[in-house]
């Protein structure tokens, strides 16, 4: 099923943004738009695939992934991405809940675990979303 992402266009003077170098910028945004994504903001993305799908070297998005890491902006747990704030952006109605719910039952207990207890965002995303 095809799906679409929209960005709002005040993405390029975003605060965070504007602060980041262009390659950054570009591996921020194939965060937020590849064809992995999922309207929860947790999808399973191997940084391999990353690499070959933004013909990135596997160390520099190691590297930058690691920067958004450690300023909290993504996790990155087993091969599983987790964007902090993207359901922040979603459109709070019935049926935007009921796709990240369905979205988060395909998520690994394990992985979701780890998520919700690394940011309290994602752990009142699961509740508001009756998951568990």
């Amino acid at each position: 099923m095809a799906k679409k992402r929209y960005i709002n266009t005040k993405f390029w003077s975003d605060t965070y943004i504007v602060n980041l170098d262009p390659l950054e910028r570009y591996l921020f945004l194939y965060f937020l738009t590849n064809e992995h994504t999922d309207i929860s903001g947790i999808y399973e993305l191997p940084l391999r695939r990353i690499a070959q799908e933004t013909g990135l070297e596997d160390e520099m998005v190691k590297k930058i992934a690691a920067r958004f890491e450690n300023e909290s902006k993504i996790i990155i747990h087993n091969s599983w991405v987790y964007i902090k704030n993207f359901n922040k952006h979603q459109v709070a109605n019935a049926s935007v809940k009921l796709g990240i719910k369905r979205s988060l039952s395909v998520v690994p207990p394990k992985i979701l675990n780890f998520f919700r207890e690394s940011d309290p965002d994602c752990d009142r995303l699961c509740t508001e979303s009756d998951i568990l």
